[in-house]
């Protein structure tokens, strides 16, 4: 059996980012209205009225100071706070096939390799767009990668 060598590697970092002031004013317009809405249970007693957050708090509570997103707006929007992420067709990549693809592009680059000498493709990844197919077989079969492909 022969070597196995991580000959380089790649990173894609989403084009926005979303920091915790921002987040505040979104959550506090989010829970400012939620409260409204409920009035009635929360003065019976039925619910609690939600807190307004703080930078302070988030940070404390996640650890995280900004991060990076695919969708700004649709994370900021109070009636939302999650991205607008379109639907792709099954002939399409999927959005995490996209950002594999990319962070495999650089991996590729910096071997100065091409998808053909890979052998394996290993990804892993939580909240997929879709469960069929899966993403490691995307991304093996945009790069041109032989050998298999693996999902954790």
């Amino acid at each position: 059996m022969g070597r196995i060598l991580i000959t380089g590697t790649g990173l894609f970092t989403p084009p926005d980012s979303v920091s915790n002031a921002e987040l505040v004013v979104s959550l506090g317009h989010a829970n400012e209205a939620w409260n409204v809405k409920h009035r009635a249970e929360i003065e019976r007693g039925e619910l609690e009225a939600r807190d307004l957050p703080s930078e302070k708090f988030i940070e404390r509570a996640s650890g995280i100071g900004h991060r990076y997103v695919m969708d700004k707006q649709g994370v900021l929007d109070p009636t939302r706070l999650r991205p607008h992420l379109r639907s792709r067709t099954e002939d399409e990549l999927s959005i995490q096939a996209e950002i594999g693809l990319a962070a495999a592009n650089e991996a590729l680059a910096q071997a100065g390799r091409k998808g053909e000498d890979v052998d394996a493709v290993i990804v892993g990844c939580s909240n997929l767009q879709r469960a069929y197919p899966a993403v490691a077989i995307e991304i093996q079969a945009a790069i041109g990668a032989n050998g298999f492909a693996y999902d954790m």
